[in-house]
């Protein structure tokens, strides 16, 4: 495992770009009762019988009409007031109306919304109850039910719980109340359009995630391994993974990162400061040690989930070895274009080998020579012919021949800066070798 590894350079090009997401819930408005509520504005602030009696000017149970007593006193023009158990255009019991008032018991506000719970009579019917019947104009509840316009009260134009039942126009809760448009179970809370944490949430593309075990897995994902330690590594099969968090090591300073492994999938969620210099290469890493010229053929092939922001690099990691010299070849085939850079110089460019194109740079780091293939286009996936691009440099480059070894291949992401949270997802990776 090679772990000095800033294949290429930053610097001051390098930038960071920081998301964030934002839910908001919205609750119901109004809740059970309005005011004054039952007695009235001024509920026994006179005699029976008097100008204001028992009940006062405001309906018992209501917020705008009279309650037991009214205007007058008992037997006067309205037994209850010229809106309270009475109504207003026929006269038996007692007063102008009938028992009940112009929008009933309770008033035309009664306990609850906005219309109320439209009590016990009508506006224009004679008979105790008013216009319409027991419960006013609407239902038990009034137009938007007991709780408010959005409440989760009984009653409402078309149910008990508001204009759409029980709870308001979405559900218990009102129309952003829990449940409702953006609240729990909304267009983008736990249960919604995407899945719990919105957009990219659990089941989302691909977190959310933390730089913890076993949060660094994005939802619905049990690793078989996860660790956050700086040189975290773990075997199954021919494959090594490896953490390989070596920045700091090399006096650059570095954030938290953790990698996890889960049946044919692993990623790395990291959060590294928006500075220069590689911070980390988590990798999985397979050790061929083969001859060159003992090799028919070599392949590999990967499926990747990136992020969109922040300064990185996916790319195979090729050490080639005589002895003890080595020669590292860089293959690039998803990069963050115009924020990180190979190291060395552009030797050659639009250069077709293994299945790709690519343009080529030649520079040395930490002692050995390292060979830098930019793939000319971004790939999420793809399968790569490892054996045909090492007889392409030992024609061409002529750095080495196929007396060298194969002696490591690696795959992961190289990381500057993240700015926030950020998960990389190596959905597949294989090589295959004759």
């Amino acid at each position: 495992m090679k772990h000095n590894a800033p294949r290429f350079l930053s610097d001051s090009r390098t930038l960071a770009l920081g998301l964030g997401m934002l839910a908001a819930g919205l609750a119901g408005c109004s809740g059970t009762g309005s005011s004054p509520g039952s007695g009235g504005a001024t509920a026994g602030s006179a005699i029976v019988g008097g100008s204001i009696s028992a009940g006062g000017s405001l309906g018992g149970d209501g917020s705008s009409l009279g309650g037991a007593g009214g205007d007058t006193e008992t037997s006067g023009s309205s037994s209850g007031g010229s809106t309270g158990t009475g109504g207003s255009t026929v006269e038996p019991m007692g007063g102008a109306t009938s028992a009940g008032g112009a929008s009933g018991r309770g008033g035309a506000t009664s306990a609850g919304g906005t219309t109320g719970s439209a009590g016990t009579g009508g506006s224009t019917v004679g008979p105790m109850g008013g216009a319409t019947s027991t419960g006013g104009s609407s239902s038990r509840g009034g137009a938007a039910g007991a709780g408010g316009a959005a409440g989760s009260g009984s009653g409402g134009i078309s149910d008990f719980g508001g204009s759409r039942g029980s709870g308001g126009s979405n559900t218990t809760g009102g129309a952003a109340g829990s449940g409702g448009s953006t609240g729990t179970g909304g267009a983008t809370a736990r249960g919604g359009a995407i899945d719990t944490g919105g957009a990219t949430g659990a089941g989302g593309a691909p977190g959310p995630v933390t730089t913890t075990c076993p949060g660094a897995a994005p939802a619905g994902i049990t690793p078989d391994w996860c660790s956050c330690d700086q040189w975290g590594q773990w075997t199954r099969g021919n494959a090594t993974y490896y953490n390989d968090l070596w920045g700091p090591s090399a006096g650059i300073a570095a954030g938290p990162q953790c990698i996890w492994v889960a049946g044919t999938q692993w990623g790395v969620a990291a959060n590294h400061p928006d500075t220069s210099g590689v911070k980390a290469y988590p990798n999985i890493s397979y050790s061929p040690a083969l001859t060159i010229s003992a090799i028919s053929a070599y392949t590999s092939s990967f499926q990747v989930t990136v992020p969109s922001s922040g300064a990185w690099e996916v790319a195979y990691d090729i050490w080639v070895k005589n002895g003890s010299t080595e020669i590292e070849i860089m293959l690039w085939v998803n990069y963050t274009q115009g924020k990180v850079f190979p190291a060395g110089s552009l030797g050659v460019s639009n250069v077709s080998t293994g299945g790709h194109t690519w343009n080529v740079y030649y520079g040395a780091y930490g002692g050995h020579d390292v060979i830098s293939l930019l793939r000319t286009t971004n790939a999420a996936s793809a399968t790569v012919d490892v054996k045909d691009i090492l007889n392409w440099l030992i024609a061409n480059k002529k750095t080495f021949n196929s007396t060298w070894s194969l002696d490591q291949v690696q795959f992961g992401p190289e990381i500057v800066s993240d700015g926030s949270v950020q998960s990389f997802v190596v959905n597949s990776f294989s090589v295959s070798s004759s």
